[in-house]
């Protein structure tokens, strides 16, 4: 069991406060508390730097840490709204419509209009599926020191972890793809084509297919990389309160305050990022999204 000082370093760490309080203040202290175990240890960090405008730190369960694989970095930024989350689930009627409404106007007609054929069991609907968890977030990017890495690197990879990159096939790289045309090495000339690279995580990838959910809290970041295949893995971490794993970007939207440094750099920005999971959720996964980590799991 790593000491206190250890722990106090450690971002990845996990320990139960202990406090000597009575009452009331004494039950709440004693809960085992969640110290993030953040995939992201390793990782440059853009954003907030552990000080604000005013001089004071601000507590980590107001930041928001924001990790992308691809691009190998962590945005941290303090909260500036309600966090808003929202899921929908889609239904569809058990009888298929058409063949109701037919059945509907014979029983009708039948009956010179006494009757139909609907009832509160013809009403009855079954479910078609759920949305992804809808999660949004406005966040501010002040700079106290270094307006680059506090106001536009981040806000700049918010929207980068939104758009494709550009694998950039040189132009020599034409005459090799009509040499593999020609082999039929058709993989090989795929893999030259200007075709610009997704944002988000690949689809197609038969890992953890028929298995369930991955278990991401428990993971290394070697062992996460390595299930990327080429895409993108972005971690949300709100505070010490929820834990989003494997989501994608569908809106990022930056205003720039027009103020200036002396470098020509905007000194703040206001960010409204809107994120989806990237598969259907469930139930348990989204308990381990609340689930607070124990010391016993986070040391291990």
């Amino acid at each position: 069991m790593a000491d206190s000082k250890s722990s106090a370093l450690d971002p990845g760490s996990t320990r139960t406060v202990k406090n000597n309080l009575t009452g009331a203040d004494r039950l709440t202290a004693s809960r085992t508390k969640r110290i993030p175990r953040r995939l992201s240890v390793g990782f440059a960090e853009y954003g907030y730097r552990d000080i604000s405008s005013d001089g004071k730190a601000i507590p980590e369960e107001y930041l928001v840490r924001i990790t992308s694989y691809k691009h190998n970095a962590t945005i941290i930024a303090p909260l500036q709204e309600d966090i808003v989350l929202r899921v929908e689930s889609r239904w569809e009627p058990f009888v298929p419509t058409s063949l109701l409404a037919r059945a509907n106007i014979l029983t009708q007609a039948i009956t010179s209009s006494t009757r139909s054929f609907i009832t509160q069991a013809t009403s009855r609907r079954i479910w078609m599926g759920s949305s992804p968890m809808i999660i949004s977030l406005r966040l501010r990017f002040e700079a106290i020191k270094d307006t680059f890495a506090e106001v536009v690197e981040p806000s700049r990879l918010l929207q980068s972890i939104a758009i494709p990159s550009d694998p950039s096939t040189n132009v020599s790289d034409t005459g090799e793809i009509g040499k593999n045309l020609k082999a039929g090495k058709y993989w090989d000339v795929i893999s030259k084509l200007p075709g610009l690279k997704p944002p988000g995580p690949t689809p197609f990838s038969w890992d953890n297919l028929l298995s369930g959910q991955r278990s991401y809290p428990t993971m290394s970041k070697s062992e996460v990389t390595s299930s990327l295949h080429g895409g993108d893995f972005i971690m949300i971490e709100v505070g010490r309160f929820l834990t989003f794993w494997n989501v994608i970007v569908r809106e990022s939207r930056v205003n720039y305050k027009v103020k200036f440094d002396p470098n020509g750099d905007p000194i703040s920005s206001d960010v409204e990022v809107v994120f989806e999971t990237y598969e259907m959720p469930t139930v348990e996964g989204l308990q381990k999204s609340y689930t607070k980590v124990s010391a016993t799991e986070g040391s291990a």
